[in-house]
């Protein structure tokens, strides 16, 4: 129980620093290209 904790915890923080980074790419206009490109690897898996 600990484990799955512990590693939820890591996944929403690697999740926060990439919303954190998307957001800092947005702000120079290459949020929509990140975008595309996480929803095609996302599909293609």
């Amino acid at each position: 129980m600990f484990k799955l904790s512990a590693i939820s915890y890591q996944l929403s923080a690697i999740s926060y620093q990439l919303s954190v980074i998307s957001y800092h790419l947005s702000a120079y206009g290459l949020g929509h290209r990140l975008e595309a490109c996480a929803t095609k690897l996302t599909t293609d898996h």
